[in-house]
C-alpha cells in the first residue's frame, strides 16, 4: 500500500535498491513498495549508471534501467525534465556553498530539493546526509529520509 503519495529518488538508494548485497536493500524495496509516484531526475540517472557501471557492470544498468524504464511506462515513476529548475536548483547551491566544509551541495542533490519544490514533498528516497541540513522550499521543517524515517 503506498502511504507516501510522492517522493525524490537519489542516486545512493536507487544504488541501494538494485544491489541485492547491499545490507539496505530491504529496507529500500520496502520504502519504494509504500512509495506511489516516484521521481528520478536524469541526472540521477547518469550517477547510477556510472556507479552501477563502475561497480557492478554493464548488465546491472541494464536491469536497473529496464526497471526504471518500465515504471516510468506504468507512470509509477518519472523522469521529469529539469531545464525548468535549473535556477531553483541554483539558487539551492548557492545557499548552501559553504556546506560540507566548503564543498557544497551538488547539482544532482540540488536538483532534488527544486523537484520536491515542484512536487510539493519533503519525502526523498536517499541516505544521503546531506538531506538533513538542507530544507524543503516549500516551508516544511525538514526532509523525510526514506527509508531510515519510516
Amino acid at each position: 500500500m503506498a502511504d507516501i503519495p510522492v517522493a525524490i529518488a537519489d542516486t545512493n538508494a536507487l544504488y541501494r535498491l538494485f544491489t541485492p548485497k547491499d545490507p539496505r536493500h530491504a529496507a529500500h524495496r520496502e520504502a519504494l513498495a509504500r512509495t506511489g509516484h516516484l521521481v528520478v531526475s536524469p541526472m540521477v540517472l547518469t550517477e547510477l549508471d556510472y556507479l552501477l557501471t563502475s561497480r557492478i557492470g554493464p548488465s546491472a544498468v541494464m536491469n536497473a534501467l529496464d526497471f526504471i524504464a518500465g515504471r516510468a511506462e506504468a507512470r509509477r515513476f518519472e523522469i521529469p525534465d529539469t531545464a525548468t529548475h535549473l535556477r531553483s536548483a541554483m539558487a539551492v547551491m548557492r545557499g548552501y556553498a559553504d556546506a560540507d566544509g566548503g564543498a557544497g551541495v551538488g547539482l544532482a542533490d540540488a536538483m532534488n530539493v527544486a523537484l520536491a519544490a515542484a512536487f510539493q514533498t519533503a519525502d526523498m528516497f536517499t541516505t544521503d546526509g546531506h538531506f538533513r541540513m538542507m530544507r524543503p522550499l516549500t516551508g516544511q521543517p525538514a526532509f523525510r529520509l526514506l527509508p531510515d524515517d519510516l
